[in-house]
């Protein structure tokens, strides 16, 4: 049984390749963007803020020397997917991509392939060639972005129509109004907590003390 190719699809002409030889190995970058909220007298709280889209990076093997065939007639399959050729309603930019090898992960949010991305670099090296000159053998090294429409985007970002009701510790130098912007990201929303404890003075609040937190749509 032949190994299964990996197999470059551009999604915006259905045009498809396979690799001539399979990567050995390949990188996947993930990361979790995060800020730090300053707090008086208070180490900085760490306040999650956005998911990094998933970069697949790998290097390619290409040789046609026992052919004898100019290398670049496949290696050019790869760097053409660089090139802006796509203006639509998303405004121009280069082709859209999904990569397979081997079966769908059975949980698409952990699995690699397919992988739906844009070219972001390529670096090529031919490192051997005919007397004439002609490259016959090249190795590049390729990296991809997951890439995703706006309205992708928004399916997959969680609900946020309404924030549910929790209790909340009170700290050293907060006031409802910083209280409302950590939690509701709006400071002038502070009236709303100060109302469910029957607050008058908002002033008056203590380290320690125990707030209710109304849901608010």
């Amino acid at each position: 049984m032949k190994p299964e190719k990996l197999l470059i699809r551009n999604l915006d002409t259905e045009e498809e390749f396979p690799v001539l030889f399979n990567p050995t190995g390949y990188t996947v970058e993930e990361s979790n963007s995060w800020e730090e909220q300053k707090r008086e007298r208070q180490k900085p709280e760490l306040q999650f803020t956005s998911r990094s889209r998933k970069k697949l990076s790998m290097e390619l093997f290409f040789d046609t020397y026992e052919q004898n065939e100019d290398v670049r007639t496949y290696t050019s399959k790869i760097a053409r997917l660089l090139v802006v050729s796509i203006d639509d309603s998303d405004g121009a930019r280069p082709p859209v991509v999904q990569l397979h090898w081997g079966p769908a992960d059975p949980d698409p949010t952990n699995g690699i392939f397919p992988f739906e991305g844009v070219l972001t670099n390529v670096n090529q090296q031919f490192t051997l060639f005919t007397g004439s000159g002609m490259p016959v053998r090249a190795k590049l090294s390729v990296a991809f972005t997951e890439y995703r429409l706006p309205r992708q985007e928004a399916q997959l970002q969680p609900a946020r129509a309404s924030f549910p009701a929790q209790t909340h510790t009170v700290i050293e130098g907060e006031t409802l109004s910083s209280i409302a912007a950590t939690l509701w990201k709006d400071p002038r929303l502070w009236r709303r907590i100060a109302d469910a404890n029957a607050i008058d003075n908002p002033r008056l609040i203590q380290p320690g003390q125990v707030l209710v937190v109304p849901a608010i749509a």
